[in-house]
């Protein structure tokens, strides 16, 4: 009886360790991220800025290029999407007012910023909070931040915000509503069978830490009562225009605001000097 016991218990391990290692590898699938190299460096754009470092998690260095670091007032934070860089960001940074200070991040995996085995949502939040950390700490007269984040980067900035009363406003820019909706899916656009990929969801929340639906916009939004700009494009290729309006449902304030760039795209919006006078707008009628 105890040789069968332990047969079972051995087939059982087995088992269990073959799912784990089957999840892993799904897992660094999803999550790892090639190292993304800058295309552009602010000196294209003829920009006063300082190209220096901050420490984020596990006393990893990430790049961030300190734009008008002179400037008064609360600072203009730039945050990329996933597989993109902080170049991305310079051609809006460079429409802006040169009275504004901006920080362009480049997060683990990005840029000149460390490298990171697998990136998400929640390690692009901490390497947010660690530069505000760093600016509250060297800059003069510190008076908060605005946190601008494009797609992955919106989400991470309206998480980051809805947890940092440092953060003064946001801008939200072609970011996604739900985060388990767009894994879904990619999974199921991938083939994956769908009665595993509830046991994947799970198992990726216990990895990252945190419930998915805890760190989606459509939860955020309402979490952080301070001014929000949400700019999708109607031609967005990447994540659908509805997900904005549906932010936009839940933020349920006056202080909340919808701007639609019609017949643009998921990054083709960041080069137009029109995003750059509405955002500007946005932080002027709000006093930041």
């Amino acid at each position: 009886m105890l040789k069968v016991f332990l047969y079972i218990f051995f087939l059982s391990a087995v088992g269990i360790t073959a799912f784990l290692i089957f999840l892993n590898f799904i897992l660094t699938k999803i999550f790892f991220l090639p190292h993304t190299e800058n295309k552009e460096t602010p000196d294209v754009y003829n920009l006063n800025y300082l190209n220096r470092f901050v420490t984020t998690a596990h006393h990893k260095k990430v790049q961030v290029w300190d734009i008008n670091p002179d400037a008064d007032g609360p600072v203009l934070i730039g945050i990329h999407g996933w597989a993109n860089t902080a170049s991305s960001l310079l051609p809006l940074a460079a429409h802006m007012p040169k009275h504004r200070r901006i920080c362009l991040i480049n997060t683990r995996s990005h840029g000149e910023s460390d490298d990171e085995k697998y990136m998400n949502l929640v390690k692009y939040a901490e390497d947010i909070t660690a530069l505000i950390q760093d600016l509250e700490k060297n800059s003069e007269n510190f008076s908060g931040v605005v946190l601008a984040g494009h797609s992955l980067g919106g989400a991470a900035v309206l998480w980051t915000a809805s947890r940092d009363k440092r953060v003064k406003g946001v801008v939200t820019i072609g970011t996604f509503a739900d985060l388990e909706t767009m894994m879904r899916d990619g999974f199921i656009q991938d083939k994956l069978p769908k009665g595993f990929i509830g046991s994947l969801i799970t198992y990726i929340e216990f990895r990252i830490g945190e419930r998915m639906k805890n760190i989606s916009p459509l939860e955020t939004v309402k979490l952080y009562t301070g001014p929000v700009l949400l700019v999708h494009g109607t031609k967005d290729e990447v994540v659908e225009f509805t997900d904005s309006n549906k932010i936009y449902k839940e933020s349920r304030r006056e202080n909340a605001a919808h701007f639609v760039m019609k017949g643009f795209g998921h990054s083709d919006l960041l080069k137009e000097e029109a995003l750059a006078e509405r955002i500007e707008e946005f932080l002027q009628k709000n006093n930041l």
